[in-house]
């Protein structure tokens, strides 16, 4: 595979978030959009109460099935697809996908949407009935189910268990980090995320996703930090910067802005029935590759939205091997004004270090007509004294 085509992986995208509604709709002829506004709250809001089994729950199991699998199948694929174009991903499509707390076989839906085939699959999740959903799903957009191998195991138990006896081309942990353990400690992630390495081929590539919240992917920017002083390459989002800058305070966090153009009317449907919009998504990602893969050095990746000093000046905030800011003249280029954030630019002249008490994240704030939602600033600053954005999964 030397290419990607992206309006086939689009509308393979569109028939899982139609294959998923439909499914989800065929367990119950209840309403859809109560139990999505709870279990969102539950991601959200209320995440301290919600229980490691609540995929046991039928409600919140069709709920998830209905909108969060589609929305991870298109944060994945967008990821994936990010990935392959920025060259981090081998031509060829995986031998072998491993899909980590995959629920109802979110990343091997992904994998399926990317790739167009599955040769060879593993799921494992704690829930059978999410397992078999997801197969449900697969088969309806006329995926082969018998290539995927699922497993009823918890990964955070012995690997022995449920890690392949061979070597896997690809392997997807999406919303499971956050769910091992207190984001304060680190041990229980590293040896999950060792224990996915080791199963890695000499190509290989493990993609970890979390929800893009202060407190997740904090947790998540530690943990990368940790692997890099262990050698572990860091092929994405990463430019090569030994520590991670927006770690130096408290309030921000490295996430990514994905564009979802493409839903289908039923899933629109559900999406103003829960009135949670998911036209633009966001994630927090590490793309990791095995040691001898040669971690970037080149190249900004885009860690803040559009600002406007009062100078007049627009810039944006960028990472390379450190926090930079991009000045325009006073307006910037097209390509860094204009992409999304997690976009990668060329290095520049006009980028200048940044620390975290600079004039710039003092003055500059978003204009007008781009503020974001939430209310931030800078790359990820919530100004609500510390509280987590509404970002769902």
């Amino acid at each position: 595979m030397n290419s990607l085509d992206t309006a086939a992986i689009a509308r393979r995208v569109a028939l899982v978030a139609d294959a998923a509604v439909a499914v989800a709709r065929a367990q119950h002829p209840g309403a859809l959009g109560p139990d999505v506004t709870r279990l969102s709250a539950l991601f959200t809001d209320q995440r301290g109460s919600r229980a490691t089994t609540y995929m046991r729950e039928p409600a919140m199991r069709r709920a998830y099935l209905a909108f969060f699998v589609p929305h991870n199948v298109a944060r994945l694929s967008s990821l994936l697809v990010r990935a392959h174009l920025e060259g981090h991903l081998p031509g060829a499509e995986p031998r072998s996908v491993l899909d980590l707390g995959s629920g109802p076989l979110s990343g091997v839906l992904a994998a399926w949407c990317v790739y167009g085939a599955l040769p060879a699959a593993t799921a494992v999740d704690l829930s059978r009935s999410a397992l078999d959903a997801g197969l449900a799903v697969l088969q309806r957009v006329g995926g082969d189910p018998a290539v995927v191998t699922t497993l009823e195991r918890s990964i955070s138990g012995a690997p022995g268990s449920w890690l392949p006896k061979t070597p896997v081309d690809l392997v997807i942990a999406a919303n499971v980090l956050n769910e091992l353990s207190d984001p304060r400690e680190i041990s229980p992630r590293r040896r999950l995320v060792a224990a996915a390495l080791s199963v890695l081929s000499p190509t290989g590539r493990l993609l970890i996703v979390e929800p893009a919240m202060r407190v997740e992917t904090r947790a998540l920017m530690a943990l990368r930090d940790d692997m890099v002083k262990d050698g572990v390459g860091i092929l994405s989002p990463c430019r090569g910067a030994r520590a991670c800058p927006l770690l130096q305070t408290r309030g921000d966090w490295c996430h990514q802005e994905l564009h979802w153009d493409d839903r289908p009317p039923a899933y629109q449907q559900l999406e103003r029935d829960a009135r949670l919009p998911k036209g633009l998504l966001a994630a927090a990602h590490l793309l990791i590759g095995t040691p001898t893969a040669t971690a970037p050095t080149k190249g900004l990746r885009v860690v803040g939205g559009l600002m406007r000093g009062s100078d007049g000046v627009e810039r944006r905030y960028a990472c390379g091997r450190e926090l930079v800011t991009v000045s325009g003249t006073p307006m910037l280029d097209a390509d860094v004004r204009n992409v999304s954030r997690g976009g990668l630019v060329m290095d520049r002249a006009s980028a200048r270090p940044t620390s975290m008490t600079t004039p710039d994240r003092a003055t500059a704030r978003p204009p007008p007509d781009r503020r974001e939602r939430n209310g931030r600033a800078g790359p990820g600053r919530d100004q609500r004294r510390g509280a987590p954005p509404r970002r769902g999964r």
